[in-house]
């Protein structure tokens, strides 16, 4: 395991109990939920990829360009139509 380093900080308690919830929930220790929750704010972005943006509370999301998203209809539909003209 690489070095780590201790540090203490001051935490009002409401926030320390939403903190311990929340690593609770995600099965961490509260000091393991501290560093997840600093790597994810301190390290740049993944690179997008093509793709357009969400809105509303799937915001986090990316959804398909409207073209991939045709172009797999189609291949599902090329793919059962055999199958449906054989169930007639």
């Amino acid at each position: 395991m690489a070095a780590t380093a201790v540090m203490t900080v001051r935490i009002e308690p409401e926030l320390l109990a939403a903190l311990k919830a929340k690593a609770k929930r995600d099965g961490r220790t509260v000091s393991a939920e501290v560093v997840q929750l600093i790597r994810k704010g301190v390290e740049p972005a993944p690179a997008r990829t093509r793709s357009a943006r969400t809105m509303g509370m799937f915001s986090e999301f990316e959804a398909p360009e409207l073209d991939d998203l045709v172009e797999l209809r189609r291949s599902f539909s090329r793919r059962l139509r055999p199958r449906a003209k054989k169930r007639s």
